[in-house]
């Protein structure tokens, strides 16, 4: 496991994926079926969420728990990817449309090289 090098805790992702989408406290603590005191305490490190509203917390902000708690820099971690898979992932997102596509024609043309290798064996 790679080792983060910047720490955040849960508190201050929290409240930066809650201004990223400019919602109050108010209109999360409603969404999220809670007070809007417990979310002020989760924002100023007072207390942390149980593990199941950590699940709910991140499919509302839609990222990974280990996002959430600081366990990885990538917000949305799949199963059964490697960290190399995330990164490139994660790279991806900040992508002009058009440079997605030079880089599925690149994919495209290495799995053609690679089919042919096959056939030819």
């Amino acid at each position: 496991m790679a080792i983060i090098d910047d720490y955040r805790m849960f508190g201050d992702v929290f409240k930066e994926l809650r201004t990223e989408k400019k919602l109050s406290q108010d209109k999360v603590a409603e969404d999220l079926d809670i007070s809007q005191g417990l979310i002020t305490k989760w924002e100023s490190h007072q207390s942390t969420p149980s593990p199941e509203m950590l699940d709910y917390i991140a499919d509302y902000f839609g990222v990974s728990v280990d996002y959430l708690i600081g366990r990885s820099k990538y917000r949305n971690l799949e199963a059964g990817n490697s960290e190399l898979d995330n990164v490139l992932f994660s790279k991806a997102k900040n992508l002009t449309d058009e440079e997605k596509k030079t880089i599925l024609n690149v994919i495209n043309a290495i799995h053609k090289d690679v089919d042919k290798e096959l056939d030819n064996q």
